[in-house]
C-alpha cells in the first residue's frame, strides 16, 4: 500500500488528544502490526541479551549493581522486561504513553510460552492474564515505567544507572534534541557506565510500503518532507556521520562503533535517487549504510 496513505493517517493521530490510541489500534487492525509475532518477539529478547553481553563486555563499574535505565520504551515493553529478567533493576521511559496492557500482557504471556527458546534462564513465571501486567512487573522485577517523560531533562539523580540503551529510538528525534539528550544521560550515568544505542537509518515508510526503497526520504527536501513527516512517526533522516559528529560533541568516549554497511545493490538503488541538495555533500556509502550499534562510555 503506498506510504503516503498512512502517512495521512498518522498525521490526523498527530494532531488529535490521545492520537497514540487510535493508533494503536490501526497498527493492531489495520498494519496488524501489533502484537508482534512470536519470531519478532524471540528476535527482540536476543537482541536485548547481546545489549547485555556488550555492556558485560564494556563496563568498568567497580560495584556489581545493575540499574538499568531505556528512553524510548516503545509498546510491548520487550527489551527492558528482557533486562529486568537478566537482574536489572529496570526505570524506562518514553515521550507518550504508549503502552497497553493487552500488550504487556501479551509480552509476559510470550516469556512464559517460550522459556525453553531464550537466550538466558528464568525462574517459573507465575503471571496470569487477570493481573495488572505493570504491577506484576513492578513486584517480580523492581519495574519502573514512567510516561510521559522527557529524555532531555529526567530530573533522575546524577552518576545512579550502570547501563543505558536506546533501541531504534534515536532516529526518531530531532537533531537539535539528540545532544541534550545525550547530555542528560551522560550526567545520570555512573562514571564507567554504559550506553548503548542501536539506531536505524533507513526510511521507516519502505517497511510498509514495498514499492519504495529504504533510501526513498532522501529524495525530498525539508520542506516536502514536512508533509510525510508526522509527529507520531518523526524521522529526522540524518546518517551515519551526522550522529558520530554529535556524539564527538559530548564527553561519552566511543567503544565500539559498528555500522551496517550497504550492499552493491544499495549502492546502485542510491546512484539512481535524484537525491535532494541537502545530501550531495555526503559519500556515497556513507549515505548508504543502513543502521548501525554504538558504544558509549562515561
Amino acid at each position: 500500500m503506498d506510504f503516503k496513505y498512512k502517512c495521512y493517517l498518522q498525521n490526523v493521530f498527530s494532531v488529535l488528544p490521545r492520537g497514540e490510541i487510535l493508533n494503536y489500534f490501526f497498527q493492531k487492525y489495520g498494519t496488524r502490526a501489533l502484537p508482534v509475532s512470536n519470531d519478532s518477539f524471540l528476535d527482540k529478547v536476543e537482541l536485548s541479551y547481546n545489549h547485555y553481553l556488550k555492556f558485560i563486555n564494556f563496563n568498568s563499574l567497580e560495584e556489581n549493581s545493575h540499574k538499568y535505565y531505556e528512553f524510548g520504551a516503545g509498546w510491548d515493553l520487550i527489551i527492558p522486561v528482557s533486562m529486568g529478567f537478566l537482574g536489572f533493576e529496570v526505570t524506562c521511559i518514553d515521550i507518550r504513553r504508549l503502552i497497553f496492557n493487552r500488550l504487556i500482557s501479551d509480552t509476559l504471556s510470550k516469556f512464559k510460552s517460550n522459556m525453553d527458546h531464550l537466550p538466558f534462564t528464568i525462574d517459573q513465571l507465575d503471571f496470569k492474564h487477570n493481573q495488572p501486567p505493570l504491577d506484576f512487573l513492578k513486584n517480580r522485577l523492581k519495574f519502573n515505567y514512567i510516561a510521559p517523560l522527557d529524555a532531555r531533562n529526567t530530573k533522575f539523580n546524577p552518576d545512579y544507572f550502570d547501563f543505558v540503551t536506546s533501541t531504534v529510538t534515536f532516529e526518531h528525534i530531532p537533531e537539535q534534541d539528540l545532544y541534550l539528550i545525550l547530555n542528560e544521560t551522560y550526567r545520570i550515568l555512573k562514571p564507567g557506565g554504559i550506553l548503548l544505542l542501536k539506531i536505524d537509518y533507513r526510511d521507516h515508510w519502505a517497511y510498509f510500503d514495498k514499492s519504495i526503497s529504504f533510501y526513498n526520504f532522501l529524495t525530498y527536501s525539508e520542506k516536502e518532507w514536512k508533509k510525510y513527516n508526522p509527529s507520531i512517526h518523526y524521522q529526522n533522516r540524518l546518517r551515519h556521520q551526522d550522529y558520530l559528529n554529535i556524539i564527538s560533541k559530548t564527553d561519552f568516549t566511543i567503544m565500539e562503533d559498528d555500522p551496517e554497511l550497504p550492499m552493491l545493490e544499495d549502492l546502485k538503488i542510491l546512484e539512481k535517487l535524484k537525491l535532494n541538495s541537502r545530501f550531495s555533500g555526503y559519500d556515497i556509502k556513507d549515505l548508504g549504510i543502513k543502521g548501525s550499534q554504538i558504544v558509549l562510555k562515561k
